[in-house]
């Protein structure tokens, strides 16, 4: 896939990058119950987004904003927790969501939509063995996970 390919180049160019944009990773994990999310996010485009410094709380507060999950009956989704981790110029912003099944679960990421008018944000979702890319651009409502 080249997608992936152009974001790691954009990421190893330096400087200010030229991408508006987020990559998440949402993990069934059927053992468990849940759901992981990693969502990997510039630490800049964050900061600015929050009004200050990037913390675990306000990293956390802004992705239960912008990053919506809905259960089959379209029941809004609460994480179970949540943390970040800084890594160079990026954050990662991980949480885990309790969930009975991953059947008829819908997934919005929004972040920074309100920041930049070009934002597009990826999730590369693995849900009970089907693997799917979704794209989202301002304006976009829910998608369907698996």
């Amino acid at each position: 896939m080249r997608l992936p390919v152009l974001l790691v180049l954009a990421l190893r160019a330096g400087g200010s990058h030229p991408l508006h944009t987020t990559l998440a990773t949402v993990e069934w994990r059927a053992d468990r119950h849940q759901l992981e999310i990693a969502v990997r996010v510039f630490t800049q485009d964050l900061a600015e987004a929050i009004s200050g410094a990037v913390s675990d709380s306000t990293a956390c507060r802004y992705a239960s904003g912008v990053l919506f999950l809905r259960d089959a009956a379209g029941r809004l989704m609460a994480s179970g927790s949540c943390s970040t981790e800084r890594a160079a110029d990026v954050t990662w912003i991980r949480l885990i969501v309790p969930a009975a099944t991953p059947a008829g679960l819908r997934v919005l990421n929004a972040f920074l939509f309100e920041r930049f008018p070009d934002q597009v944000n990826i999730v590369q979702a693995n849900v009970a063995g089907r693997a799917r890319t979704i794209l989202f651009t301002t304006g976009d409502g829910p998608k369907p996970l698996p």
